[in-house]
């Protein structure tokens, strides 16, 4: 007979109160970003009391602590975080080297009717994730000359919201240096290269659907004139920036690992940027260098990852996550039903706390202890893949995501756009978003991507 497992913290109301602590945060974060209308600093302050419940409720406080520790020695945690500043670091240097400039300038010489814009920008925008790993910043930067030519244009700013929103998450869900991908490859034990080689097919497919139905819409509903952009052409020599994300994924086919690679990578784009005058030598070494506002602006995401992998401990060290994925499993029949049971987590995670990030990071070590269960089926990368096409494509089209967010106060302070205008305007012009939740879905209840682990070994080897 099984010896029983034993636990190394124990909660005043036993599984109830280890719980207990994770519908606080979960609950006190939903409150603050729907209701307060908080962003991830008030996230934080919910996570830290939900800790701080958990040191109320347990039996030994030492221990407690203790455990805490040890979760954040794991080796994930640190590559997480290692990879969250480099990965944030590149996105600096890429988006201060006039690369979107450049992408823009690239179209303005173009001349194409109208009705090829909305898929101009959904591809520019699929460029510039892809290359920088962001969607808020993607958006961010392509809104601001979108939006008002599609104003100046009369394209539909519905049509105009949709196309750079989901042009965004293509590269968010893609990128090997986009968070989703570090946080979902890491969680579920794959690395970034095999994630992002299996995700492809995923991706492609619905990325092309996506373009041709910006096309199809486009037309049906262009004028028929020309498109007049703005783009300086000075800027066309930071073209050269895109090979960055190739020399990333190069790299790392040839077995280097991701903080090394983008450590690489972010040299090879300080070198650039230098010899073609990006940044000026000194800029480098002052408080406005990206290099430094590249890695702060991921501090946050660290500091939440950090948080909510101290939180995970509660449940995981004294038993209650086991005891729910048996539970689960108990009533999953198949890898399909576990399957299942990741993308509603996904899905209900992003919704909760409107980041894709951070939903993998919660989530992630649960999914990973449900399918070490069906050892035979389940591969990590195809899990990992579940998790953030499910997250970022749920994270387009919740109006209290970033995306939404950002490009609502763009729209609205163009002319003759209504201040009523919403994500109700652009929603159904989600496309890619919601081709990745469809795409998911089908693969899981028809088993097509499913490959046996020992299967992946064979053909790797």
């Amino acid at each position: 007979m099984e010896a029983k497992k034993s636990y190394p913290v124990s909660y005043y109301g036993g599984h109830v109160g280890a719980w207990l602590c994770v519908a606080l945060a979960v609950a006190g974060i939903m409150y603050m970003l729907l209701i307060r209308g908080g962003g991830t600093k008030s996230m934080m302050v919910v996570l830290f009391l939900s800790l701080v419940l958990g040191l109320i409720l347990a039996k030994d406080r030492k221990a407690y602590g203790d455990e805490m520790l040890k979760g954040l020695r794991e080796s994930m945690v640190c590559v997480i975080c290692v990879a969250f500043f480099m990965a944030g670091l590149l996105s600096a240097l890429l988006k201060t080297s006039g690369l979107i400039e450049a992408l823009i300038w690239v179209v303005a010489q173009m001349n194409v009717n109208t009705g090829f814009i909305p898929v101009i920008a959904f591809l520019v925008c699929v460029l510039i994730s892809t290359a920088c790993g962001t969607s808020t910043g993607a958006v961010t930067a392509v809104s601001a000359v979108m939006c008002p030519l599609a104003g100046e244009l009369g394209i539909d700013m519905g049509l105009m919201c949709g196309a750079i929103i989901n042009g965004s998450i293509f590269g968010d869900n893609l990128a090997p240096i986009s968070d989703t991908t570090i946080a979902s490859s890491q969680t579920q034990g794959a690395s970034v290269n095999d994630v992002v080689r299996t995700r492809i097919p995923y991706s492609i497919i619905v990325g092309a659907i996506s373009a041709v139905l910006y096309v199809v819409i486009g037309l049906q509903q262009s004028s028929g004139g020309s498109a007049v952009i703005e783009g300086d052409p000075t800027k066309a020599k930071s073209l050269i920036f895109l090979v960055l994300p190739i020399v990333l994924v190069y790299m790392m086919r040839r077995g280097w690992g991701l903080v090394s690679a983008l450590l690489l990578s972010n040299a090879l784009a300080l070198l650039f940027s230098v010899v073609l005058g990006v940044i000026e030598p000194s800029v480098l070494f002052s408080d406005d260098s990206p290099v430094a506002s590249g890695m702060i602006g991921m501090a946050n995401v660290a500091i939440v990852s950090f948080l909510i992998l101290m939180l995970i401990q509660i449940p995981d060290k004294s038993g209650a996550l086991d005891a729910f994925a048996g539970w689960i499993v108990s009533r999953c029949k198949s890898i399909r039903s576990a399957e299942l049971v990741a993308y509603f987590l996904a899905m209900s995670g992003c919704i909760a706390t409107h980041s894709s990030t951070n939903t993998m990071v919660f989530f992630g070590p649960f999914v990973k202890q449900l399918m070490s269960d069906y050892k035979d089926e389940a591969d990590p990368c195809r899990s990992a893949n579940i998790l953030d096409g499910v997250a970022c494509g749920t994270n387009g089209l919740i109006p209290h995501g970033n995306p939404a967010l950002v490009i609502t106060g763009v729209a609205t302070s163009v002319a003759g756009v209504p201040a009523s205008f919403s994500f109700l305007n652009f929603i159904g012009y989600s496309f890619h978003c919601w081709g990745l939740l469809i795409i998911f879905l089908l693969s899981i209840l028809t088993g097509i991507g499913r490959k046996r682990k020992k299967e992946n070994v064979q053909s790797q080897g």
